[in-house]
């Protein structure tokens, strides 16, 4: 979809707002057209009043509740009555001032808009180069009513912020029927749950999710999530910082668990698209698709569990299994929020039915854990192809050379394999596993430093077996053992950190958590990282 600049209204509040509260679009992309979002030349959605919208300003400093908050030398003071003066059904605009601080939530929020071209829409306005924020103690941020059609509403631009020590808040939780949320530009950090979306009735659709900073989420008493959605369909999660949600150190109590995400998208949603994220440092998975969808150039970074694309939700047969394609992705090993996981992947793939998972690096694997692989293969499958991938250097706690590839599926019809390099920089004790090799293929793969005599492919559980013998099988054909020139071999995102003047990854990502729409840097999103990272492992012409 083309980026294109839409021009206000020439009317007298319409071309005031223009001036004052273009913090009001959001993210460019590659979304389907299904979203129908119009962007200016920076990538913004491009957000238009309608000749009845009503414009309500809000002021914390400036403000007095017995104004009229019908412009911007007249704000209220309060979220409550500025929400009394909000219409449902209606394309009515809340603008809270930049730069002002409240205590106080939007609460339960009522008010439709009128279409996915007249939402109802929560944003800003003013000069500050900050977000209006809400700081929160015990309280939730936004709340979309249980089970009412909340539908037709934007969230742009607005700092959700929780300060509490033991309570469990949510910053955006929508527990609505009907359709078409946009949330973009916000902080949400410091909650139970950062986001939480969960279509009720007959569900929830047309989510769009992009350039959000979701930060820090934890809890002492339950499961905890960066953002979580279940019974919702049509969602895109585009171009977001995802980072350290599920556990918090300084937190007694709130500790990392394979239970925790950074994102977490349940089995009863439909047609997602992961596109262009940053997710880091999660307690347990980077981002969880257990249905599957469009994963497409995000970058993982010290996640106990990068990727997790399909859920293994019967113990046979086809049923739930997940479609879609996993592409261009960047996983990087780091050092783990949970020092006894017991495990490390980089994409472990589920239940794949009619996936590509191609063009994807996992390098440099630093979780100091003992059991880790690469690729991790699960559940019965079908019609999957594996190729031209590259892994390098995903070594174990003691240095050896961890599982490159670790199937258990059992494969219902042809599971191919093919064109990807596997790349040890140290000894492998297992590069492959198969459990069930039925209808596996393994095609022009290629081993660099992997001795021919090293007993490193272990087939149904029997004894491993060398690349001679691992290259007359049947499955196998024109796999090879070839020594293998990279650009720049080793490159992580430390180094990518470093060749922008940062000292380290911790730092880059301490900046990407600053991002806004009036400080977008590109250099710090997942595309430019991604892309340094991948050309160092561009194979060097012979």
């Amino acid at each position: 979809m083309s980026r294109t600049s839409t021009v206000l209204a020439i009317h007298p509040i319409r071309r005031l707002f223009a001036g004052l509260a273009l913090g009001l679009v959001l993210a460019a992309g590659t979304p389907s057209d299904a979203y129908a979002q119009t962007y200016n030349a920076d990538g913004w959605t491009v957000l238009q009043p309608s000749e009845d919208t009503r414009f309500v300003f809000v002021s914390s400093s400036e403000g007095n509740d017995q104004n009229s908050g019908r412009s911007p030398a007249q704000p209220v003071r309060t979220i409550a009555r500025a929400k009394e003066l909000i219409r449902d059904g209606y394309p009515d605009w809340m603008l809270l001032k930049r730069g002002d601080v409240w205590n106080e939530g939007l609460g339960s929020w009522r008010a439709s808009g009128r279409s996915n071209t007249e939402r109802s829409v929560i944003a800003s306005y003013g000069d500050s180069d900050d977000r209006p924020k809400l700081i929160l103690t015990d309280i939730s941020g936004i709340i979309a009513p249980y089970q009412q059609d909340t539908s037709h509403v934007a969230i742009v631009g607005i700092h959700f912020e929780s300060n509490r020590t033991d309570s469990s808040p949510r910053g955006i939780r929508w527990l609505s029927t009907g359709k078409d949320l946009l949330v973009e530009d916000c902080y949400i950090g410091g909650f139970k749950d950062n986001v939480t979306i969960e279509g009720q009735g007959d569900g929830f659709s047309d989510v769009i999710f992009r350039r959000n900073i979701v930060v820090d989420a934890w809890s002492i008493s339950s499961h905890s999530q960066g953002l979580f959605i279940n019974r919702t369909e049509n969602i895109l999660i585009e171009e977001n910082v995802i980072d350290h949600n599920g556990w918090n150190p300084n937190i007694a109590g709130a500790n990392p668990t394979g239970f925790n995400q950074n994102v977490y998208v349940q089995t009863s949603t439909e047609n997602t698209t992961f596109v262009g994220n940053i997710t880091a440092r999660a307690s347990g998975a980077g981002a969880q698709l257990r249905n599957g969808g469009i994963a497409r150039h995000n970058l993982f970074y010290a996640n106990p569990m990068p990727l997790r694309f399909g859920y293994n939700s019967s113990s046979n047969g086809n049923s739930g299994n997940a479609s879609g394609e996993v592409k261009f992705n960047t996983v990087v090993g780091g050092p783990l929020s949970n020092p006894n996981a017991g495990s490390s992947f980089g994409i472990w793939l589920e239940r794949l039915d009619g996936v590509e998972v191609m063009h994807n690096v996992i390098t440099t694997n630093q979780s100091g854990e003992s059991n880790i692989w690469g690729f991790s293969l699960h559940g019965f499958a079908r019609n999957g192809i594996i190729t031209n991938n590259v892994v390098y250097g995903w070594n174990d706690a003691s240095g050896a050379g961890g599982q490159f590839l670790r199937s258990a599926a059992n494969a219902e019809s042809t599971l191919l394999i093919k064109d990807n390099i596997w790349f040890l920089t140290a000894p492998s004790y297992q590069l492959f596993r198969i459990d069930h090799p039925s209808n596996f293929h393994f095609v022009n793969n290629r081993f660099a430093n992997l001795p021919a005599t090293q007993d490193a492919f272990r087939i149904q559980g029997n004894s491993r077996i060398n690349f001679n013998q691992w290259s007359g099988l049947a499955m196998v054909n024109g796999d090879q053992l070839q020594a293998t020139s990279f650009v720049d071999p080793g490159r992580n995102l430390k180094d990518y950190a470093q060749h922008l003047g940062f000292t380290d990854e911790v730092a880059f990502l301490e900046a990407a958590r600053q991002l806004s729409r009036r400080n977008w840097r590109p250099e710090l999103t997942a595309e430019a990282a991604s892309a340094w990272i991948r050309a160092g492992y561009q194979v060097q012409p012979n």
